[in-house]
């Protein structure tokens, strides 16, 4: 946090610069961004910035972002330099007093800007605030009944007044990415780096910044069908990038509450893994790497999930094997089926819904 040559922090609201500056890297997103850049729009609080990096030099994106004619949305153009190039472009070009990291696929609540800037000012001991968010279903265009932080396994009373620490963080509280952070504290720390900001966050929280959450569901995240998430290589690729920021984290700390939930996170980490491993081998008919990855998976962790998997590759791995095509046949007709059920009741749910009443779009 900066202070004046007395020591004393400078009053932010003398400062004319945006509140926050939403850092919005676009690729082949043309899809989704209008919704994204709309959310913005409609704040209750004005004096943000959001920029938008054409990241690929996308015709149709920097027509999207040109539609909006609003001064406070600045359009960067680059060719791909991947997320972290994104991002760090998006800093670049901002001139805000706080950051905001925005995928533009993703959405805020309108009261967003008006909430957690507010915070900060009324704050100035705290170095960022974490909100949770609402959860969008391309598929059937309506919120999860579990929020951001509830399907992550975020349990108990959320506090603002309680600071985030390094071994929460390392045991598995996950941080909604569209936080709002001090921008001298987003600098001090590095930024984004990698395939995605846990480095930064780990970083941001290790060096002793104070980070509050509230559970205000404040973003609007969107899980798509075509996401990364469910490419077999880029889960393994993320679940390699998640263990090196770990490690990294607790490197040099003498905490022991950090060693052991290093030690936690990785076991977690790695029986999921070796649960992979089991599948993906079943798949490919290679029974014997599937019970020696199952016999993994149980020793590390005595899960029901674990026990079913260790003794289905011993009894019949060829069944199990022919069970998982069909498991997904199933499960994709079954969302389908819900899809066209939940699509015909909002429907009608909108036709007698209140005047006002916002809906997913």
């Amino acid at each position: 946090m900066s202070t004046t040559e007395d020591g004393a922090v400078p009053d932010s609201r003398a400062d004319d610069r945006p509140v926050v500056s939403f850092l919005c890297p676009a690729y082949k997103t043309e899809r989704y961004l209008p919704g994204t850049i709309a959310s913005v729009l409609a704040q209750t609080r004005t004096d943000w910035e959001l920029v938008v990096v054409d990241n690929g030099m996308s015709d149709a994106i920097r027509d999207i972002v040109e539609a909006a004619d609003d001064p406070r949305v600045v359009l960067v153009r680059q060719e791909n330099a991947g997320f972290a190039g994104g991002v760090g472009a998006a800093v670049a070009a901002a001139s805000g007093r706080n950051f905001a990291q925005l995928n533009s696929d993703d959405r805020i609540v309108p009261e967003y800007v008006e909430r957690m800037a507010g915070l900060l000012e009324a704050h100035p001991e705290v170095d960022a605030v974490v909100c949770d968010a609402l959860v969008l279903d391309e598929r059937t265009n309506s919120y999860r009944p579990r929020s951001f932080f509830q399907q992550h396994g975020v349990r108990g009373r959320l506090r603002f007044t309680d600071r985030l620490t390094l071994p929460q963080l390392i045991d598995g509280r996950v941080i909604y990415y569209t936080a709002i952070v001090r921008r001298e504290v987003w600098e001090r720390a590095g930024g984004i780096d990698g395939l995605g900001d846990l480095p930064m966050w780990l970083r941001i929280v290790g060096s002793g910044a104070d980070v509050r959450t509230i559970p205000d569901r404040l973003g609007i995240y969107m899980i798509r069908d075509d996401s990364l998430s469910r490419n077999p290589e880029s889960i393994a690729a993320f679940q390699r990038f998640q263990e090196q920021a770990y490690l990294d984290a607790a490197t040099g700390s003498a905490d022991p509450a950090v060693h052991e939930a290093l030690a936690r996170r990785l076991r977690r980490l790695r029986y999921f893994e070796a649960l992979r491993h089991a599948r993906n081998a079943l798949l490919n008919g290679d029974a014997g790497e599937a019970r020696a990855r199952a016999d993994e998976a149980l020793q590390m962790r005595t899960r029901p999930r674990s026990l079913a998997v260790a003794g289905a590759v011993r009894v019949a791995p060829h069944a199990v094997a022919g069970l998982w095509p069909l498991k997904q046949r199933v499960t994709t007709s079954g969302k389908r089926a819900v899809a066209t059920l939940r699509g015909r009741t909002q429907k009608e749910e909108s036709a007698t819904a209140p005047s006002g009443e916002r809906q997913p779009t």
